[in-house]
């Protein structure tokens, strides 16, 4: 990045510009786009999203490749683990190892980083994100994790390298010092044009639709806010655009139905989210039917009792990410995809994972769990509610019928039972209304036992 900050950069003609941009970008691309990056990516275009069996063989044999790894070439894991990490085979053995506390592995990753990335003298450092140290990430691993960004794009008809790129991105590759003329610059390598997010607004969206109508992108990706206030203004004018687009990626946890509504009515095509906000998180996309999966393929995403998120990430031999509990909030959905896909499903809960009910004999269980319960019933049962008086059992609420089905009960009361265990007793009931006290929303737990009783 240094050489957009340089004067030599600033005070240059624009189509200098373009060729000092290219030639830094074909330096550093060489780095994502080597050989196990095309190795890779058709490897994975080889592979059935479709087969659970051949999905999970390879997951796990990616995680013995982590693991084995970890084990001879990191001080770290070879002092905590010790002969423990080979005896995992699959991901379910992952339960075995303690969990990796974030605070831990930041104050050790001098000694998590591993003995043959520091003989190296080529290393990529992530970008530091708050106070976390980078991780390093040897070339396999930074190519490793572009192909799989690249075929989730492929996936959905967009071919990088191939095809005209559109991407809407922060950076000073326009000069603070200009003020009009062409906010947008060319990096001929990568068959992809750079349009500045700061600048899509009310004086400049003229000109970027212009110049899109230029271009021609087969695709476009980048920052979703960028890309949603130019398709309001399209949108406000009543734009017609002469070239169509596959598809439009945008890299965000949550992109509101009325937003990908906007963008979707001004470009004249589906709109598909991803999400690795760093190399500490999942890798997650969105299929064809709207979902978002966890990719099998990157790594291992566990949830534990209460509701905290443990990864485990394959494409990181420089620095071995294992079981650790990152600071992000996903949820499990436990039912098949449209889509076909074996990856699992998640989602954000709609509420911060705060909330939370007592077992007797596991502690405590969050909203997420009984999110997914709800969910698993919400067809029969479309709001459910869940009460605890005493740390003995659990009343089960059921708005909208007054007669609960006793096969209903029977299946609500066994997810319970595998939630909250066997020495607790609950309760389903049904009532034809909400209760009259409640405004808006209604909560999914009351937690009793969290305020002291009055006398």
């Amino acid at each position: 990045m240094k050489l957009l900050s340089t004067e030599l950069y600033g005070n240059s003609p624009i189509y200098l510009q373009n060729l000092l941009l290219s030639f830094r970008e074909y330096v550093h691309s060489r780095k994502r786009y080597g050989m196990g990056y095309y190795r890779y990516l058709h490897q994975l275009s080889s592979m059935d999203e479709t087969d659970r069996q051949s999905e999970q063989k390879h997951q796990d044999f990616e995680l013995r490749l982590l693991l084995r790894h970890a084990a001879e070439q990191s001080s770290f894991y070879q002092e905590i683990y010790g002969d423990d990490l080979t005896d995992i085979q699959c991901a379910s053995d992952l339960q075995q190892l303690p969990i990796m506390e974030e605070a831990l592995f930041n104050h050790r990753i001098d000694d998590i980083h591993t003995q043959a990335i520091r003989r190296k003298k080529a290393v990529f450092e992530t970008s530091r994100i708050g106070q976390s140290p980078p991780l390093w990430l040897t070339n396999t691993d930074l190519q490793k994790q572009t192909a799989v960004v690249d075929h989730f794009k492929k996936q959905h008809g967009a071919i990088n390298l191939e095809m005209k790129r559109a991407t809407f991105d922060h950076g000073n590759f326009v000069p603070i010092a200009q003020k009009q003329g062409a906010f947008w610059r060319d990096i001929y390598y990568l068959n992809q044009r750079l349009y500045s997010a700061h600048h899509c607004t009310n004086p400049y969206f003229s000109g970027l639709v212009n110049n899109l109508n230029d271009f021609c992108p087969d695709f476009i990706d980048g920052l979703p806010q960028a890309i949603l206030a130019l398709a309001r203004y399209i949108n406000e004018q009543r734009l017609l655009l002469n070239f169509q687009v596959i598809t439009i990626f945008v890299e965000t946890e949550f992109l509101a139905e009325s937003e990908r509504v906007e963008i979707e009515n001004a470009f004249g095509c589906f709109v598909r989210q991803w999400s690795m906000k760093t190399d500490r998180s999942p890798f997650l996309s969105e299929c064809v039917a709207g979902n978002m999966h966890f990719n099998m393929r990157t790594g291992v995403m566990e949830f534990t009792d209460v509701g905290e998120v443990l990864l485990t990430r394959f494409h990181t031999k420089g620095t071995p990410l294992i079981r650790l509990k990152i600071d992000e909030q996903w949820m499990p959905v436990n039912r098949p995809c449209p889509c076909g896909s074996v990856h699992p499903v998640v989602r954000k809960p709609s509420k911060p994972i705060s909330a939370f009910l007592q077992s007797k004999s596991r502690g405590r269980v969050t909203s997420l769990y009984l999110a997914t319960i709800q969910e698993k019933f919400q067809q029969v049962a479309p709001s459910m509610q869940f009460v605890q008086n005493s740390i003995e059992a659990i009343e089960v609420w059921i708005s909208g019928i007054t007669i609960v089905p006793a096969q209903l009960e029977q299946d609500i009361i066994q997810e319970m039972v595998g939630i909250f265990g066997e020495d607790m007793r609950f309760i389903v009931k049904g009532r034809s209304t909400r209760p009259l006290q409640e405004t808006g929303p209604a909560s999914l737990i009351i937690n009793n036992l969290q305020f002291p009783k009055m006398f």
